[in-house]
């Protein structure tokens, strides 16, 4: 059964910062994030990826030139993998943002929230179904073929949420890592969740 693997990017200057730069403030990888990436291109060399898709986020287009050069493969951008939208969060800080005005982080994953759109936030249900029409396109037209999306946090969160009837709370807590791989297996169409938080295993006692 062919694969689509979404892969977070690296850690990024952002992330050891805890800095929301959203799709628009540039936020490079660290060199550990390269190490991280570099390690997760040796496991996908076991696996034959025909067709690699990325954000157009610079951390993510970071992250599929490393992979890329690993597995002898190219890429081409999809904006339906784009970082959500964080409209005036951006160039806030994680503690700032709860400081000023409480955890907005856990309505993220409210399907709609009025103070989230107040700040410019995408709705999740807009980020899932972007994703979800990402999806239907694969199982459509390369229903044969092994599929990497390198991705954010977000999307990645909603592509379980396609798959898995999760409540906010548990999404919230459902936390990504850098450089992991979330895989999902298609069958006739169909998609069933078989792994996240997958990684070199020498990364979980340290992460």
């Amino acid at each position: 059964m062919p694969l689509v693997i979404f892969m977070r990017h690296g850690q990024a200057d952002n992330n050891v910062n805890r800095m929301l730069v959203g799709r628009h403030l540039e936020s490079h990888l660290t060199e550990f994030g390269r190490q991280q990436v570099a390690d997760a291109a040796k496991q996908l060399k076991n696996v034959p990826i025909d067709r690699v898709v990325v954000s157009p986020v610079i951390r993510a287009m970071e992250t599929a030139d490393i992979v890329c050069n690993a597995i002898g493969a190219d890429y081409k951008v999809d904006e339906r993998l784009y970082e959500i939208e964080l409209g005036k969060l951006v160039g806030m800080n994680y503690e700032e943002v709860v400081t000023k005005y409480g955890n907005l982080f856990l309505k993220f994953y409210d399907e709609h929230d009025p103070v989230l759109e107040s700040f410019g936030v995408e709705p999740f249900l807009q980020v899932k179904k972007r994703v979800r029409s990402l999806l239907d396109e694969i199982a459509e037209n390369h229903a044969d073929r092994n599929v990497l999306c390198v991705t954010h946090l977000d999307p990645i969160k909603a592509a379980i949420a396609t798959l898995l009837d999760l409540k906010p709370e548990a999404l919230y807590k459902w936390h990504i890592r850098n450089a992991s791989m979330t895989i999902l297996k298609q069958e006739s169409k169909e998609y069933s969740l078989s792994g996240v938080n997958v990684m070199a295993m020498h990364r979980y006692p340290l992460e």
